[in-house]
């Protein structure tokens, strides 16, 4: 998001909030995105994969027992 803000000469923080506070429609907008990479890539066929970040501990916000493609086994 930092260089986002950057680019745009904003403040990051207040971008983030926007981003995630709005309630504007995401769909038009991921379309939008999906139309503009496709006239540049021009992409054979396209991969979707679930990211997972590793966590440490008990205490960390959305840590729980679940397989992890990242990991490759049962991790938090």
């Amino acid at each position: 998001m930092q260089p986002m803000a950057e680019r745009l000469g904003v403040d990051h923080q207040q971008l983030q909030q926007f981003m995630t506070s709005s309630t504007w429609p995401v769909a038009q907008v991921r379309a939008g995105l999906a139309w503009r990479a496709v006239r540049v890539v021009r992409p054979q066929v396209w991969v979707v994969d679930d990211t997972g970040l590793p966590k440490d501990g008990t205490a960390s916000p959305g840590v729980a027992r679940q397989y992890s493609g990242t990991l490759g086994k049962v991790g938090n």
